[in-house]
This record gives C-alpha cells, structure tokens and sequence, in this order.
C-alpha cells in the first residue's frame, strides 16, 4: 500500500510530544545559515515524502510502496552534537541533533537509537534505525523529521505540535514541507561518503583597533589548534581589506580616498604575533575586497568591478603587481576568497553563494552553489582542499566541505558544524592559500 493512501486519520494526526510548544518559528527569519543537509539515508536510496497536515514536518517511507522502511538506516544529514535520545511517551523513540547556529533536527518514531547525548556526529554517521514506536505512529512504519530553529534562544528546538519551532528543511538544496498536503516521490539521498581535507588552515584576521590575529584549525577535525594569538601592536588603522600571500606576508587597505595598500611582513606569529612596520606600496587600491589564488593572482573588487593582478615575487612592492586587467562588473559580492588558482567565491547580501572560474577579460564561468542564507556571513574564506569558513558578526566561525569544488554544482557541498559558537571578533579574515588539500 501506498503511503499516501494510508488512513485519513494517520494522515492528519498531530504528534503531542511533551516538550512545550513554543510561538511558531516557521515565520521567524533566521539569522544564522542553516545547515547543510541531505536526506537522512544512506546514498542512492530513494524515499516519498509527506507534509499531511503538519508541514512544514515531513513523514518519510522508502520507496517502492514503503518496502524496506521498517529498520531501515538512519543516519546523521549534517554533523552537530546529539542533544536529545530517549523513549517518549506518544513519540517512541526519539533523537535531536543539535547541528549549530541554533538548528536542530529531530526523528521520531525510531525502531532502534544507536547515539546518546553528547555524541558528535557527521554526516553519514549512523544514529539509529526507522520505526513505528509510539502511540502516534499508528503501527506504521515511518521517520518523522522536523528542523527546528530556535527562535526563543533557550538551546533546543521544541518539536511535535503546531506551535513547534519547526522550519521548512532544505536537502540537496531543495526545500520541501511548504505546505499540508504536499507529496514528493522518489527522492533520492545524496548522502554520500565523501574525502575528507587534509591539513592545517592558517587564517590571519584584523581586530577593530588594528591589531592582527593568527590561529590554525584541523581541516579534517574542524578543531582549533593554535591561537588565536593577538598582536601586541597595531597597524595604526582599521583596514579595510586583506589578502594573505603566504605563511609571513600580508597585504591591507587603509579607508580613505586615497586607497593605500600596504605590505605587512610578519616575523613572528607562534607563542607571539609580531609584524614589522607596514610598507606603504601605492595608492589607488580602493577596493572593497581582496583575495590571493595562491598561485599568481590577486583579486581586487571595488563598487562592483572585479580585477585581477599578477605577482610575481613572494614579497611585492609595488612594481612587482603587474597586470591590472578589469575582468568584468557587476561582481556585487559581500564576501571574497579563493578555492584554487583562478577560481574565486563569494556571497552576496540576499544569500547566494557563486562560484568563478576567471579566464581573462570578459571571460568567466559563474555558478550558483546556494541560492539562501549566506547572506548571514560578513567573511568567507578557504584554505584549499574545498573547505570553507564562514564567520557571521556575532563572532561564530561554521565550516564547510565541498566534494569538489571546481565541478560547478552546489549537492556535494555540506556543513560540518561550528569551530566555535563565539570568540572570533575579527573585522577582518583571510586564509593562507593552499594548506589544505
């Protein structure tokens, strides 16, 4: 039988879970990027997707005509921390992940919890086995999943009832539960074994009074490894843009008219940070954002203008930056970093997160990863490897893996988390490119 032909009565039943509802969050505007999420199945299988009568909450059974549901495998869509596991009284079986910047994910109905609270888990990990525990499943065999946003700041999601702070969930980037009574077939997970990166991510970022920061992080792990360490001095200004070259080389903007760019050589940056008096290299640089490819190319956009710099020396004065050729306008991006020699990415103001592969003048290939909620960062940048770090104003830092990032394509793009919820109060952050492979 079809599960879309089960009874009426399944088919509008509300599950009244025993946390307290809270004021809906389906129309709170989110103000942290949600998670990157797939379906909570292992790759290739294909599962129908149900609203009923309580989007934007989905009920989930494995296709064809729900063969296989009852002790399929569930497993984790993003990584996050286990926040709840237990056996409820109407809901069965139960399991919330808690998967950072205030989004959870919650399953219900489990036939088996395989995670306690407290585990950290990826994407792809195993966290239990679907079911139809619990008075409200009504003996049929399915997965209840809602994404939560905590929208009232207590540090969970509330889930089960109408008033629940559930949100509509996007997987593989496209977003399902819009309405009651909506159906998809044949969805097919792309929750997929992935490579993991390999190596140390070396990020050097500007604080409001002008001293500088460095810190290092896992690529694989996502834990920090060492710092921040903060300088004692300061450049003397706020700059207004930065480029790391390579492991002691920096180049900063100063805000004014005249658009002065400077090299700052850095001596030391281990147990202290110390840099050398900043080298004024020209005026001009009036750009808005900068970015290093790692390999030859500076990336430079002012009011839209994208344009691309060759050096040639690992530490440049001014007539060492040659080739100032305007690739294009209309580059109006919020944030830039680079992925590899002459691909460049960046968010924009209303959520989009684009992708360039820059070939020349009027030549560039643009692709569109994500077309929602990266407008929350006020700096992105990548060490290589295709991991990204994403830094909002409130000081958190969430990373980021995609599978590959030079094919043009957003579904192999996932989130990994958060490297720390708060701390990094940096104006300013770039990565040191290539570490990270």
């Amino acid at each position: 039988m079809r599960f879309s032909r089960l009874s009426a009565v399944v088919a509008a039943m509300l599950i009244v879970a025993g946390t307290a509802g809270q004021a809906t969050a389906t129309s709170a505007r989110e103000t942290m990027a949600a998670p990157d999420l797939q379906l909570p199945f292992p790759c290739g299988q294909k599962w129908q997707l149900n609203t009923w009568q309580h989007a934007p909450a989905l009920d989930m059974v494995k296709e064809p005509d729900q063969h296989g549901t009852l002790g399929a495998t569930l497993i984790a869509p993003a990584a996050g921390t286990v926040k709840q596991s237990y056996q409820h009284a109407n809901a069965g079986n139960m399991i919330q992940i808690d998967h950072g910047g205030r989004y959870f994910t919650t399953y219900i109905h489990l036939h088996a919890r395989d995670v306690s609270v407290g585990d950290r888990v990826q994407r792809g990990t195993v966290i239990g086995q679907v079911g139809k525990d619990g008075a409200t499943a009504n003996g049929h065999p399915h997965l209840h999943f809602e994404l939560g946003y905590d929208a009232n700041g207590d540090g969970r999601a509330s889930w089960g009832s109408e008033n629940s702070e559930r949100v509509r969930p996007t997987f593989n980037g496209v977003t399902y539960g819009q309405a009651d009574g909506r159906e998809w077939n044949n969805v097919t997970s792309h929750n997929c074994s992935a490579t993991s990166p390999e190596g140390t991510a070396k990020i050097y970022g500007a604080l409001p009074d002008g001293r500088l920061t460095y810190t290092t992080i896992d690529a694989e792990s996502g834990k920090r490894t060492h710092g921040a360490v903060v300088s004692a001095a300061s450049l003397g200004f706020t700059p207004k843009a930065m480029a790391t070259l390579n492991f002691n080389t920096l180049l900063v903007t100063k805000p004014g008219s005249d658009g002065e760019l400077y090299r700052v050589d850095i001596r030391t940056n281990n147990e202290e940070l110390i840099f050398e008096t900043p080298v004024l290299l020209g005026t001009g640089w009036t750009h808005d954002l900068l970015a290093y490819d790692g390999r030859s190319h500076l990336f430079g956009i002012a009011a839209g203008t994208l344009r691309r710099y060759t050096l040639t020396v690992a530490k440049p004065a001014i007539s060492d930056i040659t080739g100032n050729t305007l690739i294009g306008t209309g580059f109006t991006l919020k944030t830039l970093t680079t992925t590899g020699p002459d691909w460049i990415l960046g968010t924009t103001t209303n959520g989009l997160l684009l992708s360039y592969k820059i070939k020349g003048r009027d030549d560039w290939d643009r692709h569109q990863l994500r077309d929602s909620t990266w407008q929350n960062f006020d700096a992105l940048l990548s060490p290589g490897g295709g991991v990204y770090y994403g830094h909002n104003p409130a000081g958190a830092l969430y990373r980021y893996h995609d599978g590959d990032p030079y094919d043009g394509k957003g579904d192999d793009l996932s989130g990994h988390g958060t490297i720390d919820a708060t701390g990094w109060a940096q104006t300013l952050l770039s990565a040191q490119p290539g570490t990270v492979t």
